[in-house]
């Protein structure tokens, strides 16, 4: 078995989410903006206002939106998130339970310093800071599957430790380690003698992406206007999950009449942190003098992100004669760097005699362009990763994901001058090409495979959200709020089954020879309230 000598920094722990090397899932999953945040108005309206502007949260959606500002303003936005209670069956076999996990959410805060030029041509120039959360990551499900049809995630790990990816810190040589896998002789190929009939599969994740803006925008003519917003992102994701399996006859065989291993159950605590950086382009322009319809254009960079994931798991063994019998805990730590794809919005957006606004938008990311490396290191046990791109993840993420689209749109009426009603709609596409699965066999030359500490990946829906907004205006002052519904749906997989293609495992194993196991359906709808404060001097 091969062993990496690699010195491992001490770490603080908070615990985040599942397959727990940095890998294509993870990346997806703390780097993704399908979600809608910021300020209720902005909400309510379904973030339709790239073209309308004059709203705090545009800061990060088109950053020429700023530029409409005739006032200062300052506020902030709190509000609660309240996860569905997920009950669903995928098969007559499999089902999922979720978990309400209502948690308390600040979701923005900043101000805008409007200032009047006297100039025919610069009529403004505006300065803002804006705090936004772009993303929860508070959820919690169980996933049920009685129908493993004698396929174990030990399977798997089989697979790769014939591969030599067993190491210090991952799932597999702990498997190794602690014999959980089996030999006829030294240094023959080895062997598994679990035959899964049942899993469960419990995950508890919280967490945030935060971004942290800065704006600086201008009027021209009251005709065209134009920003920059230089932005840091900041994600922070914290997970504990276990993944049991058992056999359903514990006095069963294999095709020698020998015994057959019992029940196991993986740990992982898990916790990621990552900060970014990326800058926001905008124009909005009024092509015709006397109409107010508007068009607007962003063009985002990627978003660099320097990842430090840290992971503690072990293997429990559950059979009735050992029970609650651990394995030396072991910590696996890791960090990358990842970047984001560019994204381009386009948007519209006019107003109609101070009573009606609408807007809509548009935007592309093809996010199978997520780029993984590692950093460059002080010290030089790190030097065989040393500033060096991951080849290996980097084609698996472009065989994964795809294309994402995006569409917002948005509706404000005003029945008077100080109350406002506001519907928006959003549809994100998924970023997952059909069918995907993630081979951990296939990815030799990946280093992050050396910290896998786990085999299961989530792969997610299209995302619809639905939005309902209420505003009020008392002289300086306003409060706005807003009702979010938010629906997706993931299928979540236990382990993949390409193991079953191969011969010697087809030997040993006749009657599951290609064999597939089919994920289980899970439910991330979730609802939120928010409430914005604010004063405009």
């Amino acid at each position: 078995m091969k062993k990496i000598t690699f010195l491992i920094f001490s770490f603080s722990h908070f615990l985040i989410f599942s397959a727990a090397a940095q890998e294509t899932f993870i990346n997806d999953r703390l780097t993704a903006t399908d979600d809608l945040n910021g300020t209720s108005r902005y909400v309510g309206m379904g973030g339709a206002l790239g073209a309308l502007g004059a709203d705090l949260s545009v800061i990060d959606d088109n950053p020429a939106g700023i530029g409409l500002y005739r006032k200062s303003d300052v506020g902030a936005t709190f509000g609660v998130v309240v996860p569905n209670k997920a009950n669903g069956w995928n098969t007559a076999d499999s089902r999922t339970y979720g978990e309400r996990l209502v948690r308390p959410s600040f979701d923005q805060m900043g101000f805008v310093w409007s200032m009047k030029m006297d100039n025919k041509v610069l009529k403004f120039v505006n300065f803002s800071v804006n705090f936004q959360k772009k993303a929860n990551y508070n959820m919690g499900f169980y996933a049920d599957n009685a129908n493993l049809g004698g396929l174990s995630m030990m399977d798997q790990v089989v697979e790769l430790a014939n591969a030599n990816y067993d190491t210090d810190y991952n799932h597999t040589g702990l498997a190794v380690d602690n014999n959980y896998l089996q030999q006829d002789a030294a240094n023959q190929p080895y062997y598994n003698t679990f035959r899964g009939q049942r899993s469960q599969y419990t995950t508890h994740q919280r967490g945030s992406l935060q971004s942290y803006d800065i704006n600086l925008a201008f009027n021209l003519k009251d005709r065209f206007y134009t920003g920059v917003t230089f932005g840091f992102a900041n994600s922070n994701f914290a997970q504990w999950s276990e993944y049991g399996e058992w056999n359903v006859d514990p006095n069963a065989t294999d095709g020698a009449g020998n015994p057959l291993q019992g029940d196991f159950a993986l740990y992982n605590d898990r916790e990621i942190q990552g900060a970014g950086l990326n800058a926001k382009f905008g124009f909005i322009v009024r092509p015709i003098e006397d109409d107010p319809f508007r068009i607007g254009l962003t063009i985002e960079t990627p978003t660099r992100y320097r990842m430090k994931s840290s992971t503690l798991f072990d293997l429990t063994d559950l059979t009735p004669q050992n029970y609650g019998a651990r394995t030396n805990q072991v910590e696996s730590y890791i960090e990358t760097v990842v970047r984001t794809p560019w994204r381009a919005r386009l948007s519209l957006g006019s107003t109609f005699d101070k009573i009606l606004a609408w807007g809509v938008e548009y935007e592309y990311a093809n996010t199978s362009k997520t780029h993984m490396g590692y950093p460059t290191w002080d010290d030089p046990y790190y030097n065989t990763y040393d500033n060096s791109p991951d080849r290996a993840m980097n084609l698996q993420t472009e065989k994964m994901l795809r294309g994402q689209h995006t569409v917002k749109a948005g509706l404000e009426v005003k029945p008077d001058k100080a109350f406002a009603i506001r519907v928006g709609y959003n549809f994100v596409s998924s970023r997952y090409r059909k069918n995907t699965t993630f081979d951990h066999y296939m990815l030799h030359d990946s280093p992050a495979m050396d910290y896998m500490t786990s085999s299961d990946w989530l792969t997610l829906g299209a995302t619809n959200i639905a939005t309902f907004g209420l505003g009020y205006t008392y002289k300086k002052f306003y409060v706005d709020l807003a009702y979010k519904f938010r629906t997706q749906s993931a299928k979540f997989h236990a382990f993949d089954t390409g193991f079953t293609a191969d011969p010697s495992f087809q030997t040993a194993n006749s009657g599951l020879a290609n064999a597939t196991l089919q994920p289980v359906n899970i439910d991330l709808n979730r609802h939120q309230v928010q409430l914005s404060i604010g004063l405009k001097l």
